[in-house]
């Protein structure tokens, strides 16, 4: 007979079965938090790394001056002399290249060029000839400009190609002419508002009317039916 206990199994047996503890079932999940925590480390820094390589890590770009305004000013809104820039600049050069007073670029800078030709036009004009464009010179240049009916166009037609070429889009700013070259530039002059428009489609179709605004320049304008513009080219 034996002494062990009756449904009892020998100490060897026993000793085969793993002890449990519940350190080592804690410690599978802390090594797999761990791990993932790793993982999501890795790949922030990665992506870090990639988006600055997309844009070179370039710096943003620096937020405009205060004067930044005063560039992209209407002719009128500033007295103009040697050394302003601006496309109220351009726009005085577009006027008086269109008069042939002088070989001027549009470049949109107040040059020794620019102050030649105002000079020359403000004693056409009777005026003192200082090169000065301010509240004498301004209206004579207006006076410059041509009175012509206008009319403008665009929905329906977003998306389509013009008569020279461009995708007409709501953005899009030009102008349409029964003949000048595609590419002219145009300038207008409507209540105290000047736009400058290349030519880009050929128009308009309507008796008594020699331009065809596209949406967005009749906007820069102020215009928002056929209207009497000065134009210049």
């Amino acid at each position: 007979m034996s002494d062990r206990p009756t449904g009892q199994r020998p100490a060897q047996l026993r000793a085969r079965r793993p002890p449990t503890s519940s350190s080592s079932q804690g410690g599978r999940p802390d090594r797999v938090a761990a791990w993932a925590f790793l993982l999501a480390l890795f790949l922030i820094l990665v992506a870090a790394t990639t988006s600055r390589g997309e844009t070179g890590g370039a710096p943003l770009p620096a937020v405009p001056a205060p004067s930044q305004p005063a560039v992209d000013a209407q002719l009128g809104e500033r007295v103009l002399s040697e050394g302003a820039e601006g496309s109220d600049v351009r726009t005085l050069q577009s006027i008086l290249a269109a008069r042939d007073y002088g070989r001027l670029a549009r470049t949109g800078l107040f040059d020794a060029r620019t102050t030649a030709a105002v000079k020359e036009f403000q004693r056409e004009a009777g005026l003192a000839p200082d090169g000065v464009v301010g509240p004498q010179t301004r209206p004579k240049l207006v006076a410059l400009m041509r009175l012509r009916r206008a009319t403008w166009y665009g929905p329906g037609l977003y998306g389509n190609r013009t008569a020279c070429g461009a995708k007409l889009r709501r953005s899009t700013r030009g102008v349409a002419h029964r003949s000048l070259p595609c590419g002219t530039p145009v300038t207008f002059y409507h209540r105290g508002r000047f736009v400058t428009a290349r030519v880009i489609d050929r128009g308009p179709f309507r008796r008594g009317v020699q331009w065809d605004l596209t949406a967005a320049t009749a906007r820069a304008l102020g215009m928002a039916s056929t209207s009497r513009l000065r134009t210049i080219h």
